[in-house]
């Protein structure tokens, strides 16, 4: 029966979960677990990742009765993942630095290459947290996820230039806020 499932597309699958069949929510779970997790590495602090996956699937589990078809699937269980990001941080006052941005204050990092290494991916999720959600998306769905751009311009519903092209300026945008994050990090103010 699975092997039948997962030769279904996301909508199909959607359709048949919405009508009562768990095994169809189960295929499109397993479907979905690594790019929600993936989405939400880039958005949270690591200790709270597995935390509002968990909550982006029940959210979901709860929510497919109501799944219309009026987005993709896969759009419709990423803006799940924005809204349990937004709860998160709205929780307790969160603030969206919240990492502790000095390892040796910590004790964790001994050797200097691997303290630069663990600066460079803290300067790197603060400058992607920054981007404009498209561009933070199609950076994800390119270096997380490792799609291609036509499988890219299909899921973004764009066409394969105008994806290489967002892409083109999600990587300046990067850079840009790269250099803002490392002059600042230079001068204190991390």
């Amino acid at each position: 029966m699975s092997g039948r499932l997962n030769s279904l597309t996301d909508e199909a699958l959607a359709k048949m979960a919405r009508d009562g069949d768990q095994s169809a929510f189960e295929t499109l779970c397993d479907r979905y677990l690594p790019v929600v997790y993936n989405r939400l590495r880039v958005k949270l602090p690591p200790e709270a990742v597995e935390d509002v996956t968990q909550q982006v699937f029940i959210g979901a589990m709860k929510g497919i009765a109501h799944y219309r078809e009026l987005s993709s699937f896969r759009t419709w269980i990423l803006s799940i993942a924005r809204h349990k990001v937004t709860d998160y941080y709205r929780q307790k006052g969160r603030r969206l630095e919240t990492v502790v941005l000095d390892p040796a204050e910590t004790g964790e990092i001994d050797s200097s290459e691997a303290r630069d290494d663990w600066e460079e991916r803290i300067l790197t999720r603060i400058a992607l947290q920054r981007l404009p959600d498209h561009y933070q998306e199609i950076l994800v769905l390119r270096f997380t996820e490792g799609m291609r751009f036509k499988t890219i311009a299909r899921t973004l519903d764009i066409s394969l230039e105008a994806a290489k092209s967002r892409f083109r300026r999600a990587v300046t945008a990067m850079a840009q806020e790269i250099d803002t994050e490392s002059c600042n990090q230079e001068k204190g103010h991390l």
